[in-house]
């Protein structure tokens, strides 16, 4: 699922075409695909629908309250997909927003046999753009003054 096309860092051995990957704390990323308020309401639901799967472990109070902040930012919220849409198809989408960011790949092997990107090999990453990356935040918050 390289394709040539894909624009100068838009692919990476390690990384594939996630954006947010490994080492990439912090990282200012372009918006690709539609703006999700752009889309039927029907497609608006189940782009909530995979955000509520990314936020599954949350427990109620907070996932309430992060729920709440990307509807909020909506319509500033993209939807990008790189694959195919078959059965066997391996595919990459990512859901960003000022606030959310989510990716989701099917990558190649490493240390797996598969050369290609194959369905039983996913990668997925969540992280808060602009800042927080790995409770960031809270660190300084929390640091001895």
């Amino acid at each position: 699922m390289k394709d040539p096309a894909m624009p100068e860092g838009r692919w990476n051995p390690a990384d594939q075409r996630h954006m947010a990957g490994s080492f990439q704390d912090n990282r200012v990323i372009p918006y690709e695909g539609i703006i999700v308020t752009d889309m039927s309401e029907e497609q608006q639901i189940l782009i909530m629908a995979i955000v509520h799967e990314f936020l599954a472990l949350w427990p109620a109070e907070p996932l309430r309250h992060r729920l709440k902040q990307i509807l909020k930012h909506l319509n500033e919220t993209h939807f990008c997909w790189i694959g195919g849409f078959g059965e066997d198809d391996p595919f990459y989408y990512r859901i960003q927003s000022p606030v959310a960011l989510f990716e989701f790949d099917h990558h190649s092997g490493v240390f797996l046999t598969n050369k290609e990107p194959a369905k039983y090999h996913i990668h997925t990453i969540q992280r808060l753009p602009n800042g927080n990356d790995y409770g960031r935040a809270l660190r300084e918050l929390l640091r001895p003054r």
